[in-house]
């Protein structure tokens, strides 16, 4: 007796081209879900990595709401012998001195001078010489644009020279733009030795900051010293891994999921219609097994195998192949980012991860098939052998069932995505048949009587076509949404950054504003207003679970600038009003955990206070990941008292003359000028560039799609063996029957591409009207992907067809008929 696999596997094999299709599908499906899972993990290893290198070893820090504080305000620290290391910064604004005609913006540097360039709490990954403690360290982008080498000279308008004495990778502590245009907004950052910069500047027992690792916990240290730094100016903070501000990407990761559900969801399909149709096909053969003594578990199992050596082998090449996909899709994606960073390939947990998830998802999408087959008939099977009772009404309920769905688009709710995508799918049919009447006299005109012919043919398995054209028309709606999403997302993050920005202009400054400088910049022509804006940064802060966040917390003013946006903003700035309370911007609120009511604790320069949580509000600052305080409250109760940024309303045609000129009156302390144009480019320049993934997308799910077009189509080849023979016989050319089977893949791409574009465009009419949305997406149709879509669905499935048509028109007329 031949072993159970072996049969399993005979079987599977036996139509050769609808194995290979299936096997296809399952290794496409499996690479793009590794692929996926490996970027996922990647990308999150690549933050957490240039965050955890930012933080170093650091336990917690010294700061000032000034721009320098007296070294021996942390003589306590360095006199306490649990302190094991600490690093001493100073940081100076100055400007680069070089020959080329470069704009004094374009030329800012900020200098950072530490007191050991090799400590334990300084990472710097180095690409080239060595940290000696003797010359400057440049980031690779700063010293590819300055064309500088190890050994080089660079020089400090006003202060000195060093030679570069190492060239280091991408880290944030020296963040610096790649380009001059950049640079117009973005402060160069380079690296000396503590005491040469202390040379330059006569800052000899001055310093920004300090880092200090301790042994244990060192709360008792930091609670003390939060006691004696009380209203000196001076603040101590737990040093936390805690990127948020910067890295706004929570979207991507849902990118990621998208993409990985929608290549399960094809694949899975293909695999459902291939196995349930090979069921279908066997029915007398499994009626035969069972009155030889073959018991229903017998064959159910019979057909899970055959399932599970397609997904053994789909998986065995699916997932190598996917961890080459998600490596080529990061390097795509980091590029799109703009960021000089370096990255290595995280894959072993994801290929665990696509190893199980390729072998069981083929298994699941073909429970129903399994089980179906081992519910066989003996009786019944033998006696109706292969006849078949076709019948309308199941079509009519599936429609009817298909528009009550349709109508939860006047609901705004979660929920309405579902329905609609599974009313689309239940209409195919009524999409499918409406198709082939209306292009009937189109395919008359290219195919002749072959297309009329086709047309017909489609109605033999009208479900199987219809769920095929379905599952194209499907992955195409969702990528039109997300698309949609992308064209959008511009547009609505513009308006929320000119509504909260605050002003036209922000000028940051390495020390405080002064009431002298104000002045004069209200005298500038051109300039409306000066409003002063208070951030006390960095403040660490608990979730409700007890985890160390850190973000900024801002002064605001009912009279102030506008630096958030609320339907009831009056009501919100008299409950700032009140002792101990503040707001928190969307992201914010979601990271914390907490309800409206409840207080948030941070660790503020007068020590650990809590605040009661009073509402929670859309802001363009820092993504949302901020606090506001009444600007009274942050001055006496929060111990902040220094402004380091204004912001101007200024007239837009003199924009770029008080760019210069604030350069050139504030070159001593300024550090960045950025405009709320600069701000827009900067937020949505990133989104813009998602576009190329989204059609990259696009073409990979409809390509998936496309298999199961040729597999669906060969199938109904397959089972109309004797039909197509007995056309030959009659008179049928060998490219008639092609032409046919041609024919039926263009109105199955066809009516996938029509159906998924009007899914689409109703997703995005439900997503633009939704209140979740804020009016922050328009309805705005993805004109680009649309036309990407209607081009590579036809083509695609053309191809499909034409692959299918090859084995009709191989069908012998003498052998197909005796098998009839």
């Amino acid at each position: 007796m031949l072993n159970i696999w072996r049969i399993s596997w005979r079987n599977i094999t036996h139509n050769k081209k609808r194995f290979f299709f299936t096997l296809f599908a399952i290794i496409l499906g499996t690479s793009f879900i590794t692929a996926m899972l490996v970027a996922d993990r990647t990308t999150r290893d690549v933050f957490n990595y240039y965050t955890d290198m930012y933080v170093a070893n650091a336990d917690y820090w010294v700061l000032s709401d000034k721009h320098t504080y007296p070294e021996k305000m942390i003589e306590p620290v360095q006199d306490d012998p649990d302190v094991t290391n600490m690093l001493l910064v100073l940081q100076k604004q100055a400007f680069f001195e070089l020959e080329d005609d470069h704009s004094l913006s374009q030329r800012s540097v900020r200098i950072i001078g530490v007191s050991d360039q090799n400590s334990p709490l300084l990472v710097l990954p180095v690409i080239e010489g060595s940290l000696d403690n003797e010359g400057v360290i440049l980031p690779k982008t700063v010293a590819t644009l300055l064309g500088k080498k190890v050994g080089d000279t660079v020089r400090f308008e006003g202060l000195g020279e060093a030679k570069v004495s190492a060239i280091v990778e991408y880290t944030q502590l020296l963040a610096s733009p790649s380009d001059w245009d950049s640079a117009e907004s973005t402060s160069f950052r380079v690296l000396v030795p503590l005491d040469m910069l202390r040379e330059w500047t006569g800052k000899h027992d001055e310093i920004s900051y300090m880092r200090f690792q301790v042994n244990g916990d060192g709360k008792d240290l930091f609670h003390s010293l939060q006691q004696q730094f009380r209203g000196s100016g001076v603040f101590i903070q737990p040093v936390v891994a805690d990127d948020l501000q910067n890295n706004d990407i929570s979207g991507l990761y849902t990118f990621f999921y998208i993409v990985a559900g929608l290549s399960m969801l094809v694949s899975g399909f293909i695999v459902f219609n291939t196995i349930y149709t090979s069921v279908i096909e066997r029915k007398k053969e499994f009626a035969i097994m069972k009155s030889f003594g073959y018991t229903q578990r017998s064959v159910s199992k019979l057909v899970l195998i055959e399932i599970v050596l397609l997904s053994l082998i789909g998986t065995a090449i699916g997932v190598p192949l996917g961890i080459w996909l998600g490596d080529l899709f990061m390097q795509e994606l980091l590029s799109m980012l703009q960021f000089d960073i370096v990255y290595t390939l995280n894959w072993r947990l994801p290929a665990i991860m696509a190893v199980i998830v390729g072998v069981l998802f083929p298994v699941l999408f073909s429970l129903f098939p399994i089980y179906h087959a081992g519910r066989t008939s003996i009786l019944l099977t033998l006696k109706m052998a292969s006849q078949s009772k076709g019948s309308s009404r199941p079509l009519l309920i599936r429609a009817v069932v298909g528009l009550v769905l349709l109508c939860f688009v006047f609901i705004d709710h979660s929920v309405t995505y579902a329905a609609v995508l599974a009313g689309v799918i239940l209409l195919f049919p009524l999409l499918l048949a409406g198709l082939s009447r209306i292009i009937k006299p189109v395919l008359n005109f290219l195919f002749h009587y072959a297309g009329s012919l086709a047309a017909k043919s489609l109605f033999q398995q009208i479900n199987r076509n219809a769920n095929t054209a379905a599952i194209l028309g499907i992955g195409i709606s969702v990528i039109l949404l997300l698309g949609a999403v992308v064209e959008s997302a511009p547009e609505g993050y513009e308006q929320e950054i000119r509504n909260t920005y605050g002003g036209d202009m922000r000028l940051t400054s390495e020390a405080p504003w002064s009431a002298e400088d104000i002045t004069k910049l209200r005298s500038y022509d051109g300039v409306l207003g000066v409003e002063p804006l208070m951030e006390a940064t960095p403040i660490t802060w608990e979730t409700v679970d007890g985890v160390s966040r850190q973000f900024s917390v801002f002064a605001v003013s009912e009279d102030g600038p506008s630096l958030f946006a609320d339907q009831h903003e009056e009501k919100l700035y008299n409950r700032l009003k009140q002792q101990n309370a503040v707001l928190l911007g969307e992201r914010a609120f979601d990271e914390w955990g907490g309800e409206i009511g409840q207080s948030i604790r941070m660790n503020t320069p007068n020590g650990e206070q809590s605040y009661v949580v009073v509402g929670v509000v859309k802001t363009s600052h820092y993504s949302g990941y901020v606090a506001f305080m009444d600007g009274e409250c942050l001055k006496e109760e929060f111990g902040w008292t220094k402004s380091f940024d204004l912001l101007l309303a200024v007239d837009n045609e003199a924009a770029s003359s008080i760019r210069d000129r604030v350069w050139s009156d504030f070159r001593d302390h300024l550090s960045k000028v950025q405009t709320v144009e600069d701000e827009i480019e900067s937020t949505t320049s990133t989104i813009s560039g998602m576009n190329e993934l989204i059609l990259m997308l696009l073409f990979m799910i409809i390509g998936l799609a496309s298999i199961g077009t040729a597999n669906t189509l060969l199938m109904n080849t397959l089972e109309r063996v004797f039909e197509i023979g007995t056309m030959r016989a009659l008179g049928f050319t060998k490219q008639q029957v092609r032409n046919m089977i041609i024919a039926e893949g263009l109105l199955v791409g066809l009516s996938g591409v029509i159906g998924g574009i009007a899914a689409g465009l109703i997703l995005i009419y439900v997503t633009s009207q939704s209140e979740l949305m804020d009016g922050f997406m328009s309805f705005k149709l993805p004109y680009s992907n649309m036309i990407m879509a209607v081009i590579s669905g036809v083509v695609l499935s053309l191809c499909a067809a034409w692959m299918a048509s090859q084995s009709a028109s191989k069908i012998d007329i003498q052998s197909s008929l005796k098998e009839g």
